[in-house]
């Protein structure tokens, strides 16, 4: 359906229906006018007539003034038709004795005018009642003058025929204007149109909203929105392709070249220990490979719904999965928390938050060494998560910039590729989080804070 189509049709529609309602209120009002003007010399002849009947020698006596009923006949197509009758006694004293009388018993001397049929015609017929007073109580008189309606139905008609056109001249010029409105209105609709149409299959650049009515300038935006979106997502694609190819390439080589030693090796000691360091690459390479998949789950791009969960619920269980890992570091791990604390937000994003915080604890933590992950309240109502260890921590110079991807501080001290806490910060702002880096309380190691909204 095309909208220029839609809105002429809801705009033309309601005047076609103004113009039938008008049509017909002018039918009713040319009927009133031909009726006015007609009924005029209708009531004179009658009261012409009236004037002249009178009593001589105890009867009735009526001198037709002709010329009145001469002036009725001269219509076009038009025929006349009277009668005089006495109510005392009941009789027809002149004219035609079958034209039917009144329909209602007529009051005062007022003229009285209905519309009725007489010979198969239709006629105006006006009635008079005059009083006579005589002796021997002749009278009240009654006198009908009527005629056929050619003459005012051809008025009538005449009347709504003007009426109507020039109704219909203004319709037809106000539709021509809603039409010509409706093109210019929907012309920065076009001027959107040809622009996105004129753009290669790379530009998601905003479309100006500016220029365009404010009823439009809504779809406008959440257009924009979902462009930006996708903007967003193909960005996190190519970031993810990057990323992958800067990560991947050398530990692939470094395990190409391992098991090609491995294959030459004859002593058996010797290649037990290459397949070893090539196990161990796997791990890295593996949990790599994880860290950019988490990563590219928490791209901006990515719609994920959220919901209520429990942030205790969900760090326990982070927590204790990576119970074993400390284990074999010979590194404490422990929780804490003082009781549910419910935070909006996506549940594997959450899990995958407080898991890297505890990896990297758990990596940069020396053996013997202390880690304990908390869940609280701070007291103005923000849900807390903690990761505080006795490791070496971080210079407050190094602390802005570990955030970044593939930053390392102690590069040679540990195993890790620098995307722990990349993931731990855009797991934040996907949740109106802020992540903050501190110096543990007991003044050696860190202590990461996480507050909620």
């Amino acid at each position: 359906m095309r909208l220029r189509n839609h809105l002429l049709r809801w705009l033309l529609l309601p005047l076609a229906l103004v113009w039938a309602i008008g049509f017909h209120l002018d039918y009713a009002r040319s009927i009133a006018q031909a009726n006015e003007a007609y009924d005029r010399t209708l009531a004179g002849s009658a009261l012409a007539i009236a004037e002249r009947v009178m009593v001589r020698d105890g009867a009735f006596s009526v001198d037709l003034p002709y010329a009145a009923l001469e002036m009725l006949e001269t219509r076009a197509q038009d025929r006349v038709f009277y009668k005089v009758s006495s109510e005392r006694p009941a009789m027809v004293v002149t004219g035609h004795e079958d034209l039917p009388g009144p329909a209602a018993a007529l009051e005062g001397d007022q003229p009285v005018f209905e519309d009725a049929r007489y010979q198969g015609e239709a006629i105006r017929m006006v009635a008079v009642r005059r009083p006579l007073y005589e002796e021997r109580g002749l009278g009240p008189v009654l006198v009908q003058v009527a005629e056929t309606t050619a003459a005012r139905q051809a008025m009538s008609t005449r009347i709504l025929l003007d009426s109507a056109l020039t109704q219909l001249t203004l319709i037809a010029a106000a539709a021509l204007l809603i039409t010509f409105g409706v093109r210019r209105g929907l012309e920065p609709l076009r001027r959107i149109r040809r622009e996105i149409a004129g753009r290669d299959e790379f530009d998601l650049t905003p479309i100006d909203a500016r220029a365009v009515p404010r009823e439009v300038a809504p779809l406008i935006e959440a257009l924009n929105l979902h462009t930006e979106r996708q903007r967003q997502l193909n960005e996190a694609h190519r970031q993810f392709i990057a990323d992958a190819s800067h990560q991947l390439k050398t530990p692939l080589t470094v395990l190409k070249t391992q098991a090609a030693l491995a294959l030459q090796q004859q002593d058996v000691a010797r290649m037990r220990a290459i397949v070893a360091e090539i196990h161990d690459a796997t791990d890295m390479t593996a949990r790599t490979i994880n860290q950019l998949l988490a990563l590219a789950r928490s791209e901006p791009g990515h719609l994920m719904p959220t919901e209520r969960v429990d942030l205790v619920e969900i760090a326990r269980g982070a927590t204790f999965d990576l119970l074993p890992n400390a284990l074999d570091k010979g590194v404490e791990l422990g929780f804490e928390d003082s009781g549910a604390t419910p935070v909006q937000g996506q549940a594997l994003l959450l899990r995958e938050l407080v898991s890297n915080l505890t990896d990297n604890a758990i990596r940069y933590t020396p053996r013997g060494g202390a880690i304990t992950v908390s869940v609280g309240q701070a007291p103005d109502g923000q849900a807390l998560l903690q990761v505080q260890d006795n490791g070496p921590g971080i210079a407050p110079e190094h602390r802005a910039k570990v955030f970044d991807r593939f930053y390392r501080v102690n590069g040679a001290l540990s195993d890790g590729c620098g995307l722990g806490l990349a993931i731990v910060r855009q797991i934040c702002e996907r949740h109106g989080a802020l992540a903050e880096l501190q110096t543990a309380a007991s003044g050696q190691g860190l202590c990461v804070v996480v507050r909620f909204p």
